[in-house]
C-alpha cells in the first residue's frame, strides 16, 4: 500500500485502483493463524458503510486504510480481502443480509465457528464501501480453508462514466462471468483481481486469456494479477472491446510496473484508433520511478512446464508454467511448409490451412471436442482446436510447450464446426507477445485469420469454445470519463509489483495496480 501512494502521486485523476487477489498479503495461507491475522468482519455493500469515518471500524486496519485512502484522493478503491464471519443458526437463512455465513443445522458449523469468504470490495470516491462480492469458485488446490458462498451473487457498481461488473481470479473461466454481463447489457466492463497460475496451453495464460475474454464478450477488462514467475503467475494489461489489449506488462523480470491508457466510454469505430496515452513506468526498490520508451523486453526462457523443469525454483523470475490435460486432443504434427489438415474429435471438426517459410522447428494441430478435467475436480466443456510450438515428452505429442519460435508463417487460417457463442482467439508471437491485431481476425463463429505483415515468428494459435453447460463438478468436490476530442474515456493503470526477499519479511507480495479515471482510472 505504501508503494501504491507512489502511484498515487504520478497521476492526481484517478477514478479507480484495483489491487490483485491477496496481493496486499503475505502469500502463505496454511493455517486458521493466518486468517485470524488478516481476515476482517466486511459489511455488505448495501449498508454503505464509511470506514474512514466511523470509529467502529478503529480496529479493521485494513478496510479503514483503503477506505481513507479513497476518501483522500477521490478515486474508487477495488481490494480483495478476507471476510470472517461468526457462523450463526437460524431457522431460515436465505433472506438474511448474512446469509452465506448462516446455517439451519449447528453441526454444519466450521470446526472454529467462523467462515472465511474471499471478497472483493470497492469503496467509491468518498470512501463509503459499496460492493462486497464473495470468490465463487476458489481454486481449491490453494485455497484450503476458504468457504465457497451457499448463495453467490454478482456484484455491480457505477463510477460515473460506465458501471462495472466485479470478478475474482479462477471465478473468470466459469459462465458466471459471462452471465454477470449478459444479464446487463448496460456493464461496460470488469473489475479483475486476480492470482492467476499460467497453465499449458497457451490459451489458459494471464494475457492471453483477459485479451479473449474482452474481445469475445465485448467489454472493458481492468486486470490486476499478482507477479511472481516462478510460480507462474504475471500478466496484467488495460484491454478494450475490439481492440484487445492497449498496454499490458508480461515479463518474469520481478519488477512493479505502473501502466497507463486512456479508455473511450464508448467504442464507436474511429474512437479505437484514437490516441489514448498509454504509458509504461518501472517502480524501483527504492521508489524511484522510470518510464519505459518502447516494447517492453522478454526474459523468458525457452521453457518453462513443470512437467520438464520441475516446480520450486530457487528465483523468483525462474518462470514456471503447469499443465492442464491434453490427451483428450487428437494431434498432427505439421510435416511440410504448406498444407490443409482437417482433424475430428467427438463430433466437432476442425481445419488448419498455413503456409510457412520454413518447418524446422516441431509444431503440432490439435483438435478436442471432450470436455477438460481440472486437477480431478472440475470438468470443462471445451471445443478446441489450436496450432501451437510443442515437443512431445515420453513419447507423447505436444507435452512441452516451448516459449520461443523462430519460424514464419506467411499466413494461417483456423476453421472449426463450433456448437457455441462463446469462441475465445488467442495469437501469440514468439516470447509470448500478443500478435498486432492487424496481423488477425476473427468472424465471432467459426473462423480465424492469420496474415503475417511485419516478419514475426508465430508461436502459437486456436480458437477455444467453451460449452459453458457441460461444466460439471467432481465427486472429490465435496467441501463445506474526460474527454479526448468528443469522446468520454477514462484512463487506467496497472501496477505489477515484484516480489523480493525483503518485500517477503514485511509481507509484501507482488502485485499488480490499474487504474482509471473518468480521464484515468488506475488499476493495481
Amino acid at each position: 500500500m505504501n508503494k501504491t501512494r507512489r502511484c498515487f502521486q504520478m497521476e492526481k485523476k484517478v477514478d479507480i485502483i484495483v489491487f490483485p487477489e491477496k496481493g496486499l498479503f503475505p502469500m502463505k495461507m496454511d493455517n486458521a493463524t493466518w486468517f485470524l491475522n488478516y481476515a476482517e468482519d466486511i459489511p455488505d455493500g448495501s449498508e454503505e458503510a464509511n470506514p474512514c469515518n466511523d470509529d467502529k471500524f478503529s480496529n479493521s486496519p485494513i478496510i479503514r486504510n483503503l477506505s481513507c485512502i479513497a476518501r483522500k484522493h477521490n478515486f474508487f478503491v477495488a481490494a480483495t480481502l478476507f471476510d470472517v464471519k461468526k457462523c450463526e443458526v437460524e431457522t431460515n437463512c436465505k433472506n438474511r443480509v448474512n446469509k452465506n455465513s448462516c446455517v439451519t443445522n449447528s453441526s454444519d458449523c466450521p470446526d472454529s465457528d467462523y467462515f472465511y469468504f474471499n471478497t472483493l470490495v470497492v469503496f467509491n470516491r468518498r470512501g463509503t464501501l459499496i460492493v462486497r462480492y464473495y470468490k465463487r469458485h476458489p481454486f481449491t488446490v490453494l485455497e484450503k480453508g476458504v468457504t465457497t458462498p451457499k448463495y453467490p451473487e454478482p456484484a455491480y457498481f457505477d463510477i460515473g462514466f460506465a458501471k462495472f461488473a466485479t470478478d475474482i481470479g479462477f471465478d473468470f473461466l466459469f459462465n458466471d462471468s459471462v452471465i454477470d454481463i449478459e444479464r446487463r447489457p448496460s456493464t461496460k466492463g470488469i473489475s479483475y483481481a486476480n492470482w492467476w497460475f499460467d497453465h499449458t496451453p497457451f490459451f489458459y495464460f494471464s494475457v492471453p486469456n483477459q485479451q479473449a475474454f474482452c474481445l469475445t464478450n465485448k467489454v472493458t477488462v481492468l486486470s490486476s494479477d499478482v507477479h511472481s514467475p516462478n510460480l507462474g503467475s504475471l500478466g496484467s494489461g488495460i484491454y478494450l472491446p475490439g481492440k484487445g489489449a492497449v498496454v499490458y506488462s508480461y515479463n518474469p523480470d520481478g519488477k512493479s510496473k505502473l501502466l497507463i491508457s486512456d479508455v473511450p466510454a464508448t467504442f464507436l469505430g474511429s474512437i479505437l484508433d484514437k490516441n489514448l496515452n498509454t504509458k509504461f513506468f518501472y517502480i524501483e526498490d527504492d521508489d524511484t520511478v522510470n518510464e519505459l520508451n518502447g516494447e517492453e523486453p522478454r526474459d523468458f526462457k525457452a521453457e518453462c512446464g513443470q512437467n520438464v523443469l520441475g516446480t520450486n525454483p530457487s528465483s523468483l523470475t525462474d518462470y514456471r508454467c503447469m499443465q492442464t490435460e491434453v490427451h483428450q486432443y487428437t494431434f498432427v504434427k505439421l510435416n511440410k511448409t504448406e498444407d490443409n489438415i482437417n482433424i475430428c474429435s467427438n463430433n466437432f471438426c476442425c481445419s488448419l490451412e498455413y503456409q510457412a517459410e520454413s518447418m524446422n522447428e516441431t509444431f503440432y494441430f490439435a483438435v478436442s471436442g471432450n470436455r477438460l478435467k481440472f486437477y480431478d475436480i472440475y470438468w470443462f466443456g471445451v471445443q478446441s482446436c489450436f496450432l501451437s510450438r510443442c515437443e512431445p515428452v515420453d513419447g507423447k505429442p505436444c507435452r512441452n510447450f516451448l516459449l520461443k519460435s523462430n519460424t514464419k508463417f506467411n499466413s494461417a487460417k483456423i476453421t472449426g464446426s463450433f456448437d457455441t457463442n462463446h469462441i475465445y482467439p488467442h495469437v501469440l508471437d514468439s516470447d509470448l507477445r500478443l500478435t498486432d491485431r492487424d496481423e488477425w481476425k476473427f468472424d465471432g463463429k467459426s473462423q480465424m485469420t492469420y496474415k503475417n505483415l511485419k516478419g514475426k515468428n508465430l508461436l502459437h494459435a486456436d480458437l477455444y469454445g467453451r460449452l459453458y453447460r457441460e461444466d460439471g463438478v467432481g465427486p472429490s468436490t465435496q467441501t463445506v470519463g474526460s474527454t479526448l476530442a468528443v469522446i468520454v474515456s477514462t484512463r487506467h493503470y496497472v501496477h505489477e509489483h515484484g516480489q523480493t526477499e525483503k518485500r517477503k519479511e514485511y509481507g509484501l507480495v507482488d502485485n499488480n495496480r490499474s487504474g482509471g479515471r473518468h480521464s484515468q482510472a488506475m488499476l493495481e
